[in-house]
């Protein structure tokens, strides 16, 4: 990648744009679908930048299961949570596709933060989202129903013309909601049988919201 390339990526991050991070000391890499990635390179602590691709963010459960938290694209960071801490966090990061990244070293981010109050700010709003997301991802996994999974999943999508368009394969989404295959299939079928959604081509419609909502919230 040319320099003018590197800065169009950069202008794509909503963190590191304007940032006054010079293009010399970011390295490009090239990983393949399915390759594991890290904030560590060469014992060096670094932020990933994906220029290209898609990478997968998993946890992993006490009983070995992997379960989806998030999908980073063009424009999103990794490493930016324990920017200030030694402590690695118990995420895998897979790539989905064939993967561009920016590495960035944090010590390099860090002296840019020093320079650039806005920079600073802009961390400091970027943390704060990802704490939120956290937390509605607990609330959300410790959740009993897969139902109620299901729905709140679901109410949470952007629509586009009423639909849902999940990028997501149908295991992909079991795994995001953390039930079997065979609960999402019984749950999505049943939701369609009372008119609720309806599905076609991989993509949902919700019918209902107001009966979707209610079943959500219901205590029961």
């Amino acid at each position: 990648m040319c320099q003018e390339e590197i800065q169009e990526a950069v202008c794509a991050s909503s963190l590191l744009r304007d940032s006054g991070l010079s293009a010399d000391c970011m390295k490009v890499r090239k990983c393949h679908k399915g390759q594991i990635i890290s904030d560590r390179q060469k014992g060096q602590e670094i932020l990933g930048l994906v220029v290209s691709g898609r990478v997968d963010v998993y946890s992993i459960a006490l009983d070995g299961r992997e379960i989806l938290l998030s999908q980073l694209k063009r424009g999103d960071c990794f490493g930016i949570i324990n920017l200030f801490t030694d402590t690695e966090l118990p995420t895998v990061l897979r790539c989905r596709s064939d993967t561009t990244l920016l590495m960035i070293p944090k010590s390099k981010l860090i002296e840019a933060m020093e320079a650039n109050g806005s920079l600073a700010i802009r961390y400091a709003g970027v943390c704060n989202r990802k704490m939120q997301f956290l937390i509605r991802r607990i609330e959300f996994l410790t959740m009993q129903s897969g139902r109620k999974k299901l729905i709140q999943y679901l109410l949470m999508q952007p629509e586009c013309h009423g639909e849902v368009c999940l990028e997501e394969s149908r295991e992909e989404l079991a795994s995001v909601l953390g039930i079997s295959r065979a609960s999402l299939f019984r749950e999505l079928a049943l939701l369609q049988n009372r008119e609720l959604i309806s599905q076609e081509h991989g993509r949902i419609r919700i019918l209902d919201r107001k009966e979707l909502e209610d079943i959500l919230y219901c205590c029961s």
